[in-house]
């Protein structure tokens, strides 16, 4: 199942940018992470993950260290692709 995440910074989250990059490029590589998205401003991030539920995307968000350190809040919605819903 496919899922957009949507994530929106609380507060400065400068010293988590290395380690959330390394993360990101580790499930990236595992073909959790299909696709992703910078906010313009920096405020956010919008990512396309590819897990088997709702359970397992949580618990893949879970792994982020921004999420982790709650410095960023996120929405998930399960999505399919236009071609697919007919």
């Amino acid at each position: 199942m496919l899922y957009l995440v949507t994530s929106t910074n609380t507060r400065d989250v400068s010293s988590f940018v290395a380690a959330e990059t390394v993360r990101v490029n580790e499930l990236r590589a595992a073909g959790i992470i299909k696709n992703g998205w910078l906010k313009s401003d920096f405020s956010g991030a919008f990512l396309l993950l590819d897990c088997a539920n709702d359970a397992e995307a949580a618990a893949v968000l879970n792994t982020m260290p921004m999420v982790i350190n709650d410095a960023t809040t996120v929405v998930l919605a399960e999505v399919i692709d236009l071609d697919s819903a007919g």
